[in-house]
């Protein structure tokens, strides 16, 4: 009877890993196959982390912390561009890397400051929250850094929303010199 109990607790075990590890290999194929797909140049595109899936409670619920993180990365990409363009009195139309930080700030701007300042309840479960760090070249032909906010179902078989985060942590009020130079590169993580 115990030897049946020990089958039991391990065969359950074994079960719950392996939905972890399925789970898991479905958010990153997902997230990879999404990046893909939605950036200007795809085949530019180098993903340096995925987090692990947290629980979702709605699309428009975030934690205290996420909402800090994202308030953060906004107040970055605007001291960035203040400071690139002379706190806005001689922007360089020329300036690739601020033309593509001025972009994803009013994506940010349009898609979510109506949900960070309302007072948005936690709902039930509604599937996962995943962040992907990545580089990539943008329509302006520059190299960027960014974070993706990913919602996913609960089975792990759609995106049903994202957004960007710009990342420009380490910026200078140096102007990228051509196209082609990649501005605040991110070490690839192993």
């Amino acid at each position: 009877m115990k030897s049946i109990k020990l089958l039991s607790l391990a065969m359950l075990c074994v079960a719950v890993m392996s939905s972890c590890t399925s789970r898991e290999r479905k958010i990153q194929t997902l997230v990879t196959e999404n990046l893909s797909q939605t950036l200007d140049e795809p085949t530019s595109l180098k993903i340096q982390t995925i987090s692990q899936p947290d629980s979702a409670f709605g699309l428009r619920y975030f934690t205290p912390k996420e909402k800090g993180l994202i308030f953060k990365s906004v107040k970055d990409a605007t001291e960035c561009l203040m400071e690139r363009t002379s706190f806005m009195t001689a922007p360089d139309m020329n300036d690739t890397y601020a033309m593509t930080i001025a972009d994803m700030e009013m994506q940010v701007s349009a898609n979510l400051y109506g949900n960070l300042l309302g007072d948005a309840k936690k709902g039930a479960f509604s599937g996962w929250k995943v962040r992907a760090a990545y580089t990539a070249r943008s329509k302006y032909g520059c190299f960027y850094q960014a974070e993706r906010w990913f919602f996913i179902d609960k089975d792990c078989q759609t995106v049903i929303k994202y957004f960007d985060l710009p990342i420009v942590g380490g910026h200078t009020n140096k102007k990228s010199v051509s196209k082609k130079e990649i501005v605040n590169p991110i070490k690839e993580v192993s």
